[in-house]
């Protein structure tokens, strides 16, 4: 599977760990600090899943996902939320805003990436 990877997360070390991680496991996989820089990233390539924080400077995951889908060409893609944020309210809001899964750090990566391959499975069987 050579599928496309995009993270927005703003801690360094998460993004490079989770990219390290999905790399070693066959994803190419691009990066970005925040919602901003995501959809800057965007612009360029369209990856086939996204993998987003919600606590961000400039521009937050839930911002990023709405500006997500008010774009046709984006809008389709399937997003993952990684996040801190534990709270029952947050996870079912994610839900209703549309994501594919809410996965809460601290995680783990083999998880994360059996996740991100059965939604993308999913995606070709539908």
């Amino acid at each position: 599977m050579n599928k496309t990877i995009l993270i927005v997360e703003d801690e360094a070390g998460i993004r490079s760990f989770v990219k390290a991680y999905l790399e070693s496991d066959g994803f190419k996989v691009l990066e970005a600090a925040n919602g901003k820089e995501g959809l800057e990233v965007l612009s360029k390539e369209t990856p086939d899943l996204i993998v987003s924080d919600i606590m961000m400077p400039v521009m937050d995951g839930y911002e990023f996902f709405r500006e997500l889908r008010t774009r046709p060409k984006l809008k389709e893609i399937p997003v993952i939320i990684l996040t801190v944020k534990d709270e029952f309210n947050d996870i079912k809001y994610a839900y209703l805003m549309g994501v594919e899964e809410y996965v809460t750090k601290p995680f783990e990566p083999s998880v994360l990436s059996s996740r991100i391959r059965q939604i993308l499975e999913k995606g070709v069987a539908s």
